[in-house]
């Protein structure tokens, strides 16, 4: 008897940390960052466009660009970037309390559209832009952690 108790508690214990470890969840795995299109053509000295997919699940949502409550979508270029004045255009979003807030919700799908200039003295051939996409992903009862997600471009200067 003792021996089918002592099973049954353990069996309670690992059922419960099992559940514990499926309920953590992180920004990443609810929203997606992904270049729309993974190849820009430019010329130095022109300007070229591109635009980062957010895919965010199903009952999770993330805040707009520049939300003065909680940390809303951002695109940073990395240390190597090799373009210059780059300019994004975000998601507005659509205003909803949350609680007890006013903020701008984006969920679903969107695309943070932007756009930099390449130097005139780039070299031709392939580079990399590489950015990290900051978003804080939220349901109707919790926040979870902020996260940068990695998005690569291909730019093939011309």
């Amino acid at each position: 008897m003792k021996r089918m108790v002592a099973m049954a508690m353990v069996m309670t214990v690992l059922l419960a940390a099992g559940a514990a470890t499926a309920a953590m969840k992180g920004s990443a795995d609810v929203v997606k960052a992904s270049a729309a299109t993974s190849v820009v053509t430019g010329t130095a000295g022109e300007r070229v466009e591109f635009a980062i997919e957010l895919d965010i699940s199903k009952t999770w949502h993330i805040y707009a660009h520049g939300d003065s409550n909680f940390i809303g979508v951002d695109l940073t270029p990395s240390e190597s970037f090799p373009l210059q004045k780059m300019e994004a255009e975000y998601p507005s979003g659509h205003k909803k309390e949350f609680f007890g807030e006013m903020v701008y919700m984006i969920d679903g799908t969107s695309q943070i559209k932007a756009s930099a200039l390449i130097p005139a003295d780039l070299a031709k051939g392939e580079h990399k832009l590489e950015f990290g996409v900051t978003v804080q992903a939220c349901d109707d009862k919790t926040c979870l952690a902020p996260i940068d997600l990695p998005v690569t471009v291909k730019l093939k200067v011309q």
